[in-house]
């Protein structure tokens, strides 16, 4: 797959795509197509960071994470088919506008870093609700509340990291 092209107006890095993100609050169609990159990127980030864990437990919990943000990057595209009848492909890591630069926000591996993040991914529940509601197609807006339902399943796997990490 040829790398994404960012059309005019999208956050050109993943940080300024992630902020951008958390403003928004009723989502255009452009909206919808940069959280389908984040997510896919997610889990790149969540893999990345499970590679510098000595603990398989706590290593297994982001990666699962990291699978189901991939999971959210293919129901986001199937928001925007719903919504415009076009095609728009969750990226593989190598095709991902926002890993092209190859520098990217590894979370930190300590207990307290872990719990922040799992706020973050408790957010994101709220965050998809709010776009649920606003979206206007009762379809779309299911698949929406599907990935707000796994951010809270996300954010409870990495307060069982933290966990495990303290020991």
């Amino acid at each position: 797959m040829p790398t994404v092209t960012l059309e005019p107006g999208m956050p050109q890095t993943i940080g300024e795509a992630f902020a951008h993100i958390g403003t928004v609050t009723a989502p255009t169609v452009t909206d919808i197509k940069v959280m389908c990159l984040v997510e896919a990127a997610s889990r790149e980030l969540y893999r990345a960071t499970a590679a510098g864990s000595d603990n398989p437990a706590v290593a297994d919990l982001l990666c699962t994470n990291g699978d189901e943000e991939f999971l959210h990057a293919t129901r986001a595209a199937a928001v925007l088919k719903v919504l415009t009848g076009t095609d728009f492909t969750p990226p593989e890591a190598d095709a991902n506008p926002y890993l092209a630069s190859g520098v990217f926000p590894i979370g930190e591996l300590t207990p307290a870093a872990l719990r922040k993040l799992a706020q973050t991914e408790f957010d994101g529940e709220t965050l998809y609700e709010g776009w649920a509601a606003s979206i206007g197609n009762d379809e779309a807006a299911a698949l929406l509340r599907a990935n707000g339902k796994e951010e809270t399943d996300h954010g409870n796997r990495l307060l069982q990291a933290a966990a495990l990490l303290e020991g």
